[in-house]
């Protein structure tokens, strides 16, 4: 039992990113997203030092260009058991999103539930593997009417009067979604921790035509990330991240550097931190992230510089995000030459 609280500390920090253009019309993306792990592995789900997470985010981009894309969610989750004799711990989440994108605002409304499986690999309880599956429901919708169509223009002049001809069968459907995921955690020392996931979701292929057409199947994407976190001095720490994603063609790679100063512990011996990051999305975009964490409460604010070819149309200009969580946690003294953070 001592072995357990003497050596556990979790860091749920992934390793940045999720964003590219050439994906909007595919999955919903954020820049921050090792601030909402649960949304990008099942996995994580009640993987963290606490009793519950509770978190919403919000993204915007592409004002500049066109009719701006949002994205909103909240998210929760939770260790459903925690067994310290056995060293492992089953954990359940839920992440409720709505996004909307273009003219049309084409909107995705969708509702997830994951179930996760950690369990210690060794003795000392700081090397954990754990695994996640993912379901829900997702809708989609959008206005046709807000479109302009070519048989709309007499002359070069756009006449909202003449009718279109063309047919659509729907403007709303509905399917089931899935996905799965595993994640490595091993903490060789108090300031050193390396971390790798991956998961795929879409397995079952579902059907996302607005045409009514069988052969229009949402692809299947997979997403590979990790990253190591380095204790450089006793107040700072660095922790460089790869992310990677694949989705049918399109193909996302992300680098990034994030720099953490911590303050001395609080009356409470809650770790109060000032964090800063620079991240690049390969040929997309630039991003800058500043945030923090003050006793139960993490917050993340992030801006992205378009750097792609558009950015004669961008201007560099390219989305805003904030990331909001609150972890609600039974307070434990740390012991002496432990870790000060515990999973059980």
């Amino acid at each position: 039992m001592r072995l357990i609280y003497k050596h556990k500390e979790v860091i749920l920090f992934l390793c940045v990113l999720l964003t590219a253009p050439l994906l909007s019309g595919q999955d919903t993306h954020l820049s921050q997203f090792w601030l909402s792990p649960i949304k990008n592995n099942p996995a994580a789900a009640g993987f963290f030092e606490g009793n519950a997470r509770i978190g919403t985010y919000y993204r915007t981009q592409w004002r500049a260009i066109s009719e701006p894309y949002q994205t909103i969610g909240v998210f929760a989750d939770f260790p459903l058991k925690k067994r310290p004799r056995e060293q492992d711990i089953f954990g359940m989440g839920i992440d409720i999103e709505y996004d909307q994108a273009g003219d049309s605002r084409y909107a995705t409304a969708q509702a997830n539930v994951m179930f996760s499986y950690a369990h210690a690999l060794n003795s000392r309880n700081n090397h954990f593997l754990m695994g996640g599956i993912t379901c829900g429901g997702v809708q989609r919708s959008w206005n046709y009417s807000l479109l302009k169509f070519d048989e709309q223009y007499q002359g070069g002049i756009y006449n909202p009067g003449i009718a279109i001809t063309e047919v659509f069968p729907t403007q709303n459907f509905w399917f089931f979604d899935c996905g799965l995921g595993l994640q490595w955690f091993y903490q060789p020392y108090t300031s050193t921790s390396f971390q790798a996931g991956i998961s795929t979701y879409h397995l079952n292929r579902p059907d996302i035509s607005l045409y009514k057409e069988d052969n229009v199947r949402l692809p299947i994407k997979t997403i590979f990330y990790t990253c190591v976190s380095v204790g450089v001095s006793d107040n700072m720490e660095l922790s460089p991240s790869l992310y990677y994603s694949v989705q049918a063609k399109y193909q996302e790679l992300q680098l990034g550097l994030q720099y953490s100063y911590s303050f001395r512990f609080d009356s409470k011996w809650y770790i109060n931190k000032f964090n800063i990051g620079l991240y690049y999305r390969w040929n997309d975009a630039v991003y800058l992230s500043v945030g923090g964490q003050w006793r139960r409460v993490t917050l993340g604010l992030s801006y992205d510089f378009n750097v792609s070819k558009l950015v004669k149309a961008s201007r560099v200009r390219g989305s805003f995000e904030i990331n909001l969580s609150y972890i609600i946690k039974t307070f434990r003294m740390p012991r002496k030459q432990g870790i000060p953070c515990y999973l059980f």
